[in-house]
């Protein structure tokens, strides 16, 4: 058996399994209302995909995600940085790491509704999110350093060549890898935030709308499409990372 089918028996049999376990589970409570099934839900998703706001609306959600995504990013690679080379810093900076991992995701969101406007609200809970998760791992790779590979590059090679083949290589495996964990944490911060600041348009004021509405069909055909679409975005930024040559796994 080639690799290609293998992989794709991996993937459907137990997406099958979890389909009919659903569908029995639907049957078995015995009304759309509480549990929708796999089919009025598919129908659902496509009612969705088919109009313009449901296209907007997801759209909007995947660029508040990847925006608060990258702006976590460069500010958990800038703390990192600063902490993982000054002492002063890290005594000073690493209480609000603390501050920020144990603080729920709900009180950030009603916190920035005071002064943002409610567009922006998600974006900035995603970078929140996601900056002391790449911080962390970022310093720790930074001090975990080869000191014998750093010295050795400061004889053979020029400041930036230093940067591109000693020190990169020794720190962005670990970065990738939590970051393809901290995608999925933003995902789940923007439609949080969204259902708290109601954007006009986004993932989670429709779910807020059909829970409101007991639309629980569109409710459930949300959170599928949200699944769908993480696991998609997550699989084609690991495909651009294999193909720039920095694989993670």
């Amino acid at each position: 058996m080639s690799r290609i089918p293998r992989k794709l028996i991996r993937i459907c049999v137990p997406i099958a399994v979890y389909i009919v376990i659903w569908q029995l589970l639907s049957m078995l409570v015995g009304s759309s209302l509480l549990l929708p099934s796999p089919k009025e839900t598919a129908i659902a998703a496509y009612r969705i995909l088919s109009t313009a706001e449901g296209w907007r609306s997801i759209l909007l959600s995947v660029l508040r995600i990847l925006f608060g995504f990258a702006l976590g990013c460069i500010c958990g690679a800038v703390l990192a940085i600063l902490t993982s080379t000054s002492k002063t810093m890290a005594w000073l900076l690493h209480p609000l790491r603390t501050i920020v991992k144990t603080t729920p995701i709900t009180s950030f969101a009603l916190i920035l509704l005071i002064s943002l406007v409610s567009g922006y609200v998600p974006v900035a809970v995603a970078a929140i999110v996601v900056t002391p998760m790449i911080w962390r791992t970022t310093e720790e790779s930074i001090l975990a350093l080869d000191p014998k590979l750093t010295e050795m590059g400061k004889v053979y090679f020029k400041p930036y060549q230093q940067f591109r083949f000693i020190i990169l290589p020794q720190i962005v495996p670990q970065f990738f890898a939590t970051a393809s964990t901290a995608l999925g944490f933003a995902w789940k911060a923007v439609i949080t935030a969204e259902i708290l600041a109601l954007p006009k348009f986004g993932i989670g004021n429709q779910m807020f709308q059909d829970k409101l509405y007991l639309d629980y069909a569109d409710l459930f055909a949300w959170t599928f499409l949200v699944i769908v679409f993480s696991v998609a975005i997550e699989m084609l930024l690991d495909s651009l990372l294999r193909k720039a040559g920095w694989r993670h796994d």
